[in-house]
């Protein structure tokens, strides 16, 4: 028997102890999130109970927006934890009956300050008579809110987004059309790769539209770009409307 050979085997290679160290750094950095998360979600909770005076009609507002926020990043932070209980990085999706429309309203709402700070006016046009479809409403509200802050941090200031919800043969539809820089055909055809940013400009790495395009293609989904020399950008997704999708089992691996 070759020991050195059986040995090496049952050795984990570096790159293996490498993964292990960063999903174990992931892993524990969430977990290490969802704590003050949980007690900001308390604390508003109280305040908005009127536990410490009264909150007048503006303050509600907005506290009720944190709110939400809070329990929006509430849910991502268990959503990234149980990826990296899975070895293979593998979400199961909740399916339920999801409102495109619905999530369009929520998410502008809570990126309408953003918004305000640059002067853009945000327009929201629900077109759509079908504006349910079947998938994990935490997952596609990411989807949404990656889409909608790109659109509002790369548009030119003082300009106007539009946003769009409407229906296109079989599917509930979502797009935004702003004012911003052009995208050249090779990056509009890379732009929802791994590790590729909106802009170059930008110094962070480019994960919002990769996983953007995960979940939408998991939900039977199709995601889109378009974009024109006079600085006119299209970005936007599809989901099948039907029932297709109602007892499917969906994941999204990333």
């Amino acid at each position: 028997m070759n020991t050195s050979a059986s040995s090496s085997i049952n050795k984990p290679s570096e790159d293996d102890s490498l993964q292990a160290q960063r999903e174990t750094f992931v892993a524990s950095l969430s977990h290490d999130l969802k704590n003050p998360t949980i007690a900001q979600i308390r604390a508003i909770e109280l305040i908005l109970k009127g536990k410490f005076g009264k909150v007048q009609p503006e303050q509600r507002e907005i506290m009720e927006m944190l709110l939400d926020s809070c329990k929006y990043m509430n849910a991502m932070l268990g959503s990234v934890l149980a990826t990296y209980r899975n070895e293979k990085g593998t979400i199961q999706l909740n399916t339920e009956e999801v409102s495109i429309a619905d999530l369009a309203v929520e998410c502008t709402d809570e990126m309408i300050y953003l918004a305000n700070d640059k002067g853009i006016k945000i327009s929201l046009d629900n077109q759509a008579e079908k504006e349910n479809v079947w998938g994990d409403k935490v997952q596609l509200r990411r989807v949404v809110m990656n889409l909608l802050s790109n659109s509002i941090k790369y548009a030119y200031p003082n300009t106007k987004l539009n946003i769009y919800v409407y229906n296109e043969d079989n599917y509930t539809c979502f797009r935004f059309e702003n004012k911003s820089p052009y995208l050249p055909q090779n990056q509009q055809e890379k732009i929802f790769a791994r590790y590729i940013s909106y802009s170059k400009s930008h110094n962070g790495i480019g994960l919002g539209l990769y996983a953007s395009k995960k979940i939408v293609e998991a939900h039977g989904g199709i995601i889109f770009v378009k974009s024109f020399k006079d600085d006119r950008n299209i970005f936007g997704f599809k989901i099948p409307n039907d029932d297709s999708m109602k007892n499917t089992k969906m994941s999204v691996t990333f």
